[in-house]
Formats: structure tokens, sequence, C-alpha cells
């Protein structure tokens, strides 16, 4: 079993464990699924940043330089790296398989939760 995997299986599991306890003292459904909804909202959130994270959304800016000011460091930048680097494949990490799949389960059993 892969890291992303454990996390996410425990995490699950300790959503679950903690909806349980709060229903045992009492809350509605209404609130535990609401409550799972919105970290599982998070967890997706946190998984789509961890994708655009490897995006490479930056590569190839410049920043100008005044008149009569020296040349910058990065200023010159050949076009085909810049253009090899953000045609490159998208790359889903661990941390982003986690975010993703923990967040898509929150918010299912969120709404089921809810509905009921």
């Amino acid at each position: 079993m892969k890291s992303w995997q454990r996390w996410t299986t425990g995490w699950v599991a300790g959503g679950l464990l903690v909806a349980l306890a709060m229903r045992i003292l009492g809350q509605p459904l209404m609130v535990i699924g609401n409550l799972l909804f919105m970290v599982g909202l998070a967890l997706v959130l946190f998984g789509l940043i961890c994708v655009l994270a490897k995006g490479h959304m930056f590569t190839g800016w410049r920043h100008k330089r005044k008149k009569g000011q020296e040349p910058l460091p990065g200023e010159k930048v050949d076009v085909r790296h810049v253009a090899s680097v953000k045609n490159s494949p998208i790359v889903v990490n661990g941390g982003a398989r986690f975010g993703l799949l923990a967040g898509a389960i929150y918010i299912v059993v969120g709404v089921i939760l809810t509905l009921f």
C-alpha cells in the first residue's frame, strides 16, 4: 500500500469515527453531514493546489527592466525550454491523490448524511 493510500484510509476512518462520536453525543445528522462536506471541500481544494503547484504556471515570466538599468540575471529565457516545460504532462502526486480521493469520499458521505 502506498503512502497516499494509507493517509487516505486513515483520514477517512478518522473522520467517520469523529462522525460516529458526534452522533453518539447527540448531534443531528444534518450537522455531521455539513461538517463532513466542508472538510471534503477543503481536502479537494488542497488536492487541486497540489496539482497546480506542479503545473509550471509561472515558467518564462520575466521582469522588465527600466530604461538605463542593467540586465537582470534571469531576463534571457530560452523559448524552447519554456515551451517544453509548459507542454509537459500534468503531474498528480501523492498529496494531490490523497486530497482529491479523501475529499470526494467526505463529500459523498456528507451528502448522504444530509439527505437522511
